[in-house]
């Protein structure tokens, strides 16, 4: 069996676009510097907290945005020409950003920055469904995730030795990482539009062609509830976490070395335990993490010594790391070939609604009882891992298999 290779061989058999995709990715999430220093950057211009946080929750509305028209664009004119649009725009819009005065004018702008930033998000997982073979594309999204994190985690490093210098090196940093994707993409991803015979079947061009397709499909729909569910926890470990080791006692540096774990972990652990998951039932492996992650949380607010708040950072991100490589790629399950980048687009809009809803209903909850709010989330990871054990994929008609690409060695 496939789960079965050598980890390095299977590495080594993944198509050389998605390599492409790997590497694109570790690009932009290191130079991912306007999201991390914008509120900086507008409070060293004299915007008061308030007005700099709202200019950021403009970059995450673009981002509801740009993940819904990302994945109308990919399936009409090209994972590439999407993945293009995207980096170029983003890059144009991000280095303007240090040169716009006003409050009103930045925040429109961070706002198109957002929308820009996340349309390639579709496309990006649409390609990989497109040219990884079935049984390997746990692996795929599990190395997607390894680039993520590690340019995050290294990423903030460098922005942070910039914006000693000037803000205007770290806008003109992220617009660089975003411009070199682009031209990655340009030069050696492939097209990624549906072939004649998988074109959308003869009468889906209609007006159910399209997301109201995906959003027919009830199962999908148990599927994205669950994802809404679990981002809306996990974003406790950025939201209510920091809050919750402060009022333990301890300091920043505390909080950023269990996030330093999380992402330790993350880095270690998740490619190796990606082959023992794979092989079993996606859906009681996602709902298995889901209950971990409501578990972990919960014993969260139950602790408040350095070492327990570390073991739970443990146990959530095991969790972490069980359900979120399946749970990335099983959008393809559901999605035909001419509709992969729309229902990629939904599972983004999922995420980017659970990423809203965590901080916002996890802060109010929080200010009211702190013991009801790990309660809260808890429950709310118990039903995601309800509603995904009911998000059963319904038949479609097989597909052909995808064009193998010549093998690139990493």
């Amino acid at each position: 069996m496939a789960g079965e290779d050598p980890l390095r061989r299977r590495l080594r058999d993944l198509p050389r676009s998605a390599w492409v995709i790997f590497s694109g990715m570790f690009l932009i999430k290191f130079g991912n510097f306007l999201n991390v220093f914008l509120v900086l950057f507008l409070v060293s211009r004299g915007f008061s907290a308030f007005q700099a946080g709202a200019a950021l929750g403009a970059v995450g509305v673009g981002a509801f945005v740009g993940n819904a028209v990302g994945g109308t664009v990919a399936d009409r004119f090209g994972r590439r020409t999407a993945i293009a649009v995207s980096m170029f725009g983003s890059s144009a819009a991000t280095a303007l950003v240090p040169l716009t005065d006003g409050l009103v004018a930045t925040t429109a702008l961070v706002g198109l920055v957002g929308v820009f930033a996340q349309l390639y998000r579709p496309a990006a997982g649409a390609l990989l469904i497109d040219v990884v073979p079935q049984e390997q594309r746990v692996t795929a999204f599990a190395v997607l995730r390894l680039a993520i994190n590690v340019g995050m985690a290294v990423g903030p490093l460098v922005g942070g030795l910039l914006s000693g210098a000037s803000y205007t090196y770290v806008f003109l940093g992220d617009a660089l990482f975003s411009f070199a994707f682009g031209a990655l993409s340009l030069l050696t991803l492939p097209g990624g539009r549906p072939t004649p015979h998988e074109a959308a079947p003869a009468g889906a061009a209609g007006p159910k062609g399209g997301y109201r397709t995906v959003l027919s499909d009830r199962p999908y729909l148990l599927f994205l509830g669950s994802m809404v569910a679990a981002t809306f926890v996990y974003g406790q470990s950025t939201a209510t976490l920091p809050l919750h080791v402060t009022d333990a006692g301890f300091d920043n540096k505390t909080y950023g070395l269990l996030l330093g774990l999380n992402a330790l972990l993350c880095v270690v652990i998740e490619l190796p335990l990606t082959r023992h998951t794979e092989r079993r039932n996606p859906r009681r492996v996602i709902a298995a993490g889901l209950a971990l992650l409501g578990l972990g949380m919960a014993l969260t607010g139950a602790v408040h010594s350095v070492w327990l708040l570390a073991l739970t950072v443990v146990v959530w991100t095991v969790a972490e790391t069980i359900y979120t490589p399946i749970a990335n790629a099983y959008p393809a399950e559901f999605s035909p070939p001419h509709l992969r980048g729309r229902y990629q687009g939904a599972e983004g809009i999922a995420h980017t609604l659970g990423g809203a809803l965590g901080p916002a209903a996890g802060g109010l909850l929080y200010g009211i009882s702190a013991p009801l709010h790990w309660t809260v989330c808890a429950a709310v990871a118990a039903l995601g891992a309800l509603l995904i054990l009911g998000a059963k994929p319904t038949p479609r008609p097989t597909t052909p298999t995808p064009i193998p690409e010549p093998a690139h060695t990493p």
